[in-house]
């Protein structure tokens, strides 16, 4: 039986969709073995005015960094080891992937923290527990009424 390989993506971009904006930063980790596997920074293609951004207290500039198609062939490969790719917005992430042309061939499951937290949320059997990583926990007695 092969070992589940999950991976967590997180992509930083210009627009709320594919079709406004683009990739300027992609993150992916290997939480398991807890090993950055890829790390970069991108210059924007379409969006001009996108010459730095800020990072974690600092500024990043884009201007002398290359376009995310350089680094298409090595994310596809990494990406190919994932039997599942977790992330804050992961099919939100995974589609902007997509139109950079990151193409992944075997399926894999995806989750999203974001979406998850939010469906809890709305089910009523969960509150931010205020770890700082937006963890979720139950609310008690919330499991008993679900079942």
């Amino acid at each position: 039986m092969r070992e589940e390989k999950v991976l967590w993506v997180r992509v930083m971009v210009t627009g709320p969709t594919p079709e406004s904006g683009e990739i300027v930063g992609l993150r992916i980790e290997d939480r398991q073995s807890r090993r950055v596997l890829f790390d970069a920074f991108f210059r924007p293609t379409r969006e001009e005015s996108w010459d730095r951004i800020p990072v974690e207290g600092q500024t990043v500039d884009l201007k002398d960094r290359l376009p995310i198609s350089i680094y298409i062939e090595p994310v596809e490969r990494i990406l190919s080891q994932a039997s599942m790719i977790r992330g804050d917005s992961v099919e939100r992430d995974l589609a902007f992937l997509r139109a950079a042309g990151v193409h992944i061939e075997k399926p894999v499951v995806t989750r999203s923290v974001m979406a998850e937290h939010n469906r809890r949320l709305a089910q009523g059997i969960a509150v931010p527990a205020h770890t700082g990583e937006m963890d979720c926990r139950p609310l008690a007695g919330a499991l008993e009424t679900i079942q």
